[in-house]
């Protein structure tokens, strides 16, 4: 009998991945195709959706090749969110999807604020509205671009969203991405209308919410050819990309936590199952981006060295940044480069080195990157632990995971076992992969499948010295983030005026 297939695709912050694995969880391989994003001075971050569908198709394509497509029995998806990507009546794309980290809408949050009654913001823990979420962005699209809402037919908050919407002409999401709008009740069991109707937004501009584990449609023959898929493959919905990394960092009853070491990375904690997950913890808005950020913009030598040796470039950064001692001899950074979420929730949050001197070294600017990530991150935990969850060990997925030093500087701040997963870059796939074989009748659930699926290659313990070191050293990062707190408001508007980008 043939070998049958599960794909699964991430829309990430910077790129598609695709991931193929047979139904006994065995991974095939990976195919990632990068697509950019435009940065706004004005806190906007946009990408083209036409880019998500051009990787789609490229990546399957590639990562297909030699294998029979028929015996691939769904395609799962995971993505970003809360997005906002509008489209007509015709399914024609109206803007560039304005992404989860596009924070242009801070003052639209303080203006809903105002209006909205709180009960209704209860959909959000907090009762407040972030600038990253779907609604304030569809507010401020509707004052500022209003040709465009009134045309607006669709709104998409999920990136794969548009991509079934392109192949089937259905509109659907998903609980975990419809959950993070500030547009879905307080149990987030559907969409509130009321709370939609103060940006002009009614229930069917917006898609239907499905299980993570729905049936949302197939490959249609128009599209087959183009994408690299057997027409009538079924489509899975799956979910958003942090829920997706949850499943395939093996996080399955209440208690469990995991570390995600992506372009958002930060610590989540399951405190019960359902098909509306609930966690606590929190994720950054640009941790992750804080070190490809660090290797494009300051690591031109390790580049050029990577590209001598042939060596992968973060682990020549990674050998500096181990030559470094322990608290960059004084250097902090924020790493607050697009606002900050969690643990800040502040729009206007502002990147920064502090406390370079003239006997800094090159090697303490690039430790204090991965310690700044680690102190933000530390805050989130702090924060899940005074909630009553003792954490004692995660598991980490995501490129910040790779290094053996990152992993070492993060468990020391923390002050945690961190575990490394085999494929630690594929734990949304495998998330995927997990919720498409459950859909198709596959796996019984989550835990049988990832018997199949997960395997710990690596285990990094606290060293009691250095989490002494960082203990002392995390209140003066909280300090310089509450010195700034006034001035970030200023550069902000500063950078605005300076480029020009003040609309």
């Amino acid at each position: 009998m043939a070998t049958k297939y599960i794909l699964a695709h991430d829309f990430g912050t910077s790129g598609d991945k695709a991931s193929l694995f047979t139904t006994d969880g065995k991974f095939v391989g990976t195919r990632t195709t990068a697509y950019p994003s435009y940065t706004l001075a004005n806190g906007g971050v946009e990408q083209n959706p036409d880019d998500w569908w051009a990787a789609f198709c490229k990546s399957t394509k590639e990562l297909t090749q030699g294998i029979d497509v028929r015996d691939i029995l769904c395609v799962a998806f995971d993505g970003t969110y809360p997005n906002c990507l509008c489209v007509d009546k015709d399914g024609n794309v109206l803007n560039n999807a304005y992404i989860w980290q596009d924070v242009r809408a801070v003052e639209e949050c303080a203006e809903l604020e105002a209006i909205i009654p709180h009960e209704l913001l209860l959909c959000n823990s907090d009762g407040k509205i972030g600038a990253n979420e779907t609604l304030p962005k569809i507010y401020w699209l509707k004052k500022n671009k209003p040709e465009i809402f009134a045309k607006t037919a669709k709104i998409f908050p999920g990136a794969q969203d548009y991509i079934i919407y392109k192949m089937t002409g259905y509109a659907a999401t998903e609980y975990a991405p419809a959950g993070n709008t500030t547009m879905m009740k307080p149990d987030h069991s559907d969409w509130s209308d009321e709370l939609m109707a103060y940006v002009g937004v009614t229930r069917d501009m917006m898609p239907a919410i499905h299980k993570r584990t729905d049936i949302v449609g197939e490959i249609p023959e128009k599209y087959a050819e183009e994408c690299g898929l057997a027409a009538g493959t079924k489509l899975i919905i799956g979910s958003g990309d942090t829920e997706c990394s949850m499943i395939g960092a093996g996080l399955i009853k209440a208690g469990d936590a995991y570390m995600n070491g992506g372009t958002s990375a930060g610590i989540l904690a399951l405190v019960n199952k359902g098909e509306d997950v609930r966690c606590i913890g929190g994720l950054t808005a640009s941790s992750g981006t804080s070190f490809s950020w660090l290797k494009n913009q300051i690591c031109k030598y390790e580049q050029e060295l990577a590209k001598q040796t042939g060596r992968d470039v973060y682990d020549i950064i990674n050998e500096s940044i181990a030559s470094a001692p322990v608290g960059s001899n004084g250097v902090m950074f924020h790493p607050y480069l697009a606002g900050e979420r969690d643990p800040r929730n502040n729009g206007k949050a502002q990147g920064s080195f502090v406390g370079i001197s003239l006997t800094t070294k090159r090697e303490d600017i690039l430790r204090s990157v991965i310690e700044g990530i680690g102190f933000n991150i530390g805050v989130i935990m702090d924060g899940v632990r005074a909630q009553g969850l003792d954490v004692k060990s995660v598991v980490i997925v995501g490129g910040l995971g790779k290094g053996e030093i990152t992993r070492q500087i993060f468990a020391d701040i923390m002050d945690v076992e961190i575990k490394a997963p085999k494929y630690m870059e594929e734990a949304a796939t495998i998330g995927g992969a997990v919720l498409g074989g459950i859909a198709m009748g596959i796996y019984e659930d989550e835990a049988s499948a990832l018997e199949k699926y997960l395997e710990i290659a690596a285990v990094t313990r606290p060293n009691p010295e250095n989490v002494a070191k960082y203990a002392k050293l995390k209140p003066i990062f909280e300090k310089i983030y509450e010195g700034l707190y006034d001035v970030y408001p200023d550069i902000y508007d500063a950078k605005k005026w300076l480029t020009g980008e003040d609309a």
